[in-house]
């Protein structure tokens, strides 16, 4: 849990600290439950780095490189519509 709390802040990190600290404060001032859990989401997502991007949401890419020899070309088979 440490090393993710060190792990360097980005702009969009602290925005959504920021962001969850302002609406965790007028939640408890205006006692409105869910917009303190839409807070806790946003400081969740900023303490623990987890969430999408600003270039969105995305596969890990494998490190390993696939060889062309391993690649099997599909069967087809051709499908008749009845007249």
């Amino acid at each position: 849990m440490w090393n993710t709390l060190r792990q360097p802040w980005d702009l969009m990190r602290l925005a959504r600290l920021l962001m969850g600290g302002y609406a965790l404060y007028e939640a408890i001032k205006t006692q409105e439950v869910f917009l303190g859990l839409l807070a806790g989401i946003l400081l969740i997502q900023a303490l623990f780095n987890i969430g999408c991007g600003a270039q969105g949401c995305g596969i890990p890419t494998s490190t390993k490189k696939s060889s062309s020899k391993n690649i099997e070309e599909p069967e087809y088979e051709e499908v008749h519509s009845k007249p």
